[in-house]
C-alpha cells in the first residue's frame, strides 16, 4: 500500500522510497525511470525535458508501464527542472502511461493533483527485481580519460581529472547549496533538457563555471537525454560556459569536439 507522497528535487536523492509517490525534478528519461524503479516506487511524476530525440524524454513512462508503475512527466516549460517544490506548485502534466491513465491521471492535471491520484490508486510498489542497471563506461582512456555516466550522480572520485559525459539535465538542484559534482573533473557534457521554465535546463553550466570547469549542454533534440553514450555518438551542444568558450568550443560543436578541446588545454 502507498505510504505517501514525496516531493524531492532528484530521483537520485531519496535513501528509501519503497511504497511511496513521488514528486521529483528530475527528467523523465530512461535513467530516472530505472532510480525509480530501484527504489520500488508506487508512482512516480518527472518533468518532461523537452521529450526531445525519439521521445527520449519520457522513455520512463513505458518503461514503468510494463513494470506495473503508473507515471507522468510535466511540460518543461511549467516548472523547473530540478525544483521538486515547483513541480508540485506550478507543474502541468503533459503525458502520462496507460497505468497512470487508467486511475484517472491526465494531460493538463496539476502535478500534485496527479500524484495524489496515484498515490489513492492504491498500486503495489515496483518490484526489486527490475532492470534498473545504468551505463558507466570509460569512452577513451588516457591522462585525461572520457567517461560516459547515465547519471551525473555516478561522479565520483575515480572520476577525478577525466571528461565526463552525462545523461543527466543540466539544472543545478534546488535545494543544493554545494555543487552535486563532488570532484574535481576537467569538464563536462550535460543535457540542456529543452531549456524550459526560467532557462532552468541549462542553470548549471554557471555552477561549473564558477568552478572553473568547462562545460556544455547537448541540444535534447539531437540525443537520447538519460543516455550517455547517445550524448558522445550524436550530441550537439546547444550552450557553453565560459570555460569552455575560453578554449574554442562553441553551440554546434559536438562533445568529442568538446572533449579534444579540453585535452588540448591539459596538454593531453
Amino acid at each position: 500500500m502507498p505510504r505517501d507522497i514525496r516531493i524531492v528535487d532528484s530521483m537520485t536523492q531519496p535513501d528509501d522510497a519503497t511504497g511511496t509517490t513521488v514528486i521529483t525534478g528530475s527528467h523523465g528519461g530512461i535513467s530516472s525511470g530505472r532510480y525509480a524503479a530501484s527504489l520500488s516506487v508506487s508512482g512516480v511524476v518527472f518533468n518532461d525535458a523537452g521529450i526531445g530525440r525519439n521521445e527520449a524524454g519520457i522513455r520512463s513512462l513505458p518503461y514503468l508501464d510494463d513494470l506495473g508503475c503508473p507515471a507522468a512527466v510535466v511540460d518543461n516549460d511549467t516548472a523547473r527542472i530540478a525544483d521538486g517544490v515547483d513541480m508540485a506548485k506550478h507543474g502541468s502534466i503533459s503525458r502520462v502511461n496507460d497505468i497512470a491513465a487508467d486511475l484517472g491521471c491526465e494531460e493538463g492535471q496539476n502535478a500534485l493533483d496527479c500524484a495524489v491520484t496515484m498515490h489513492d490508486g492504491d498500486i503495489e510498489p515496483v518490484s526489486a527485481d527490475a532492470d534498473t542497471d545504468l551505463t558507466e563506461v570509460e569512452l577513451d582512456g588516457g591522462d585525461v580519460p572520457v567517461w560516459a555516466v547515465d547519471s551525473i550522480g555516478l561522479i565520483a572520485g575515480r572520476h577525478e581529472g577525466a571528461i565526463t559525459i552525462a545523461g543527466s539535465h543540466g539544472e543545478r538542484l534546488a535545494g543544493e547549496f554545494e555543487t552535486y559534482v563532488p570532484t574535481e573533473i576537467a569538464g563536462i557534457t550535460l543535457f540542456d533538457a529543452g531549456v524550459g521554465k526560467d532557462d532552468a535546463g541549462i542553470g548549471r553550466l554557471a555552477t561549473m563555471n564558477d568552478r572553473g570547469i568547462p562545460a556544455a549542454a547537448v541540444d535534447v533534440d539531437s540525443a537520447h537525454i538519460g543516455d550517455a553514450v547517445s550524448a558522445w555518438e550524436d550530441g550537439v551542444l546547444s550552450h557553453v560556459n565560459d570555460s569552455a568558450a575560453s578554449l574554442g568550443v562553441e553551440p554546434g560543436d559536438t562533445p568529442q569536439d568538446f572533449a579534444k578541446a579540453v585535452r588540448e588545454d591539459r596538454g593531453a
